[in-house]
């Protein structure tokens, strides 16, 4: 069956308490999770960092090996630990000097992990506790740790994109050269799984198609303005500014409709390979595969030779800029934080 479009709107309808978040968007990567950030970024009670943090599941796991950093060194240990993360390492070099002292301030003497991150989102994006805003983050890995965020927030909402695989794939190559094969494979298995705990907390959860948003995007910023206890407003289909550094869309501040455009890209084996490592989930989606008829998958040792594979292509793009000792550090520091 394919999924409804209609999970979590309307779920508050009689609240009069203005919802102030958080505001989870996920996705896999290169499937308009930043597309969506800088149109939800129009609203002006909508505050989500440029940068995605990533490190959500390293401040759990700090907080529970350490306790809580209720104490100014043990605040400090704990900034000194995320100092190195790619938030860090990727936030402007422009933006003022990071204070754990005013980011402690934010936390208004929560210190478990839900009130430490929160606290961090709020000094970063000026999200005021007085001003009623709506704090959030866009980080696609925080697909893999969903029920993490459910659990520590209850509050929470989230918003999860989806693209068609074939593009999808297409994209990931060529912002990254990551083989097409394990990527149609991983988008089965990871957006299967967030479609069945989205299904799960429907009232928390909402679901929208890649397609449907740069189609129609009033239509669906509608909906999930609905979602979100928003008004909605014209400026929400607009960007501002270009949020896009790779692919057709890099530069452009328009909403640029990616779409269909593997049918004129990819040849006809490649379609069918990618169509048949992720043939269930396209199809619970609403996909239709063109030419591959059943499921298939990857053996475990052609999965690690894969990712063996993607991962040196990463290191040798971002040694380009970086140097082999920054981009080891780099992508080693996003492998602890994101997993």
């Amino acid at each position: 069956m394919a999924v409804t479009q209609t999970a979590g709107v309307g779920a508050h309808p009689e609240s009069t308490v203005e919802w102030v978040g958080p505001l989870f968007i996920v996705g896999m990567p290169r499937s308009g999770t930043k597309l969506l950030r800088g149109l939800l970024h129009q609203h002006p009670r909508v505050r989500i960092p440029p940068i995605e943090t990533d490190f959500f599941p390293q401040l759990v796991r700090w907080v529970r090996e350490r306790g809580q950093p209720e104490s100014d060194s043990a605040f400090e240990a704990l900034f000194a630990s995320l100092r190195h993360t790619p938030y860090f390492m990727h936030r402007p070099r422009d933006a003022a000097s990071f204070s754990w002292a005013e980011w402690r301030e934010q936390c208004r003497g929560r210190h478990d992990a839900a009130g430490l991150f929160e606290g961090f989102v709020r000094y970063e994006t000026g999200a005021d506790h007085r001003a009623h805003c709506i704090w959030g983050d866009k980080s696609p890995a925080y697909m893999r740790h969903l029920p993490v965020l459910l659990a520590h927030f209850p509050q929470a909402r989230v918003i999860h994109i989806v693209r068609d695989v074939r593009d999808y794939c297409l994209s990931i190559r060529k912002a990254w050269n990551k083989d097409m094969r394990r990527a149609a494979y991983c988008w089965g298995r990871d957006v299967a799984e967030v479609h069945r705990i989205c299904r799960a907390h429907a009232e928390r959860c909402i679901e929208v198609k890649y397609e449907d948003l740069v189609r129609a995007p009033e239509a669906q910023m509608r909906r999930l303005s609905e979602f979100l206890q928003l008004e909605f407003r014209p400026a929400m289909t607009r960007l501002q500014r270009p949020v896009e550094a790779h692919g057709d869309a890099a530069g452009r501040q328009e909403v640029v409709a990616n779409a269909q455009k593997f049918a004129s890209r990819l040849r006809k084996r490649q379609i069918r390979a990618i169509e048949a490592l992720a043939w269930s989930t396209m199809r619970e989606y609403g996909y239709q595969p063109l030419y591959a008829r059943r499921q298939k998958q990857l053996g475990p040792l052609t999965l690690r030779a894969l990712r063996a594979k993607d991962g040196f292509w990463l290191v040798v793009r971002a040694a380009r800029h970086n140097g082999l000792a920054g981009a080891l550090r780099f992508h080693w520091n996003h492998a602890r934080v994101a997993n």
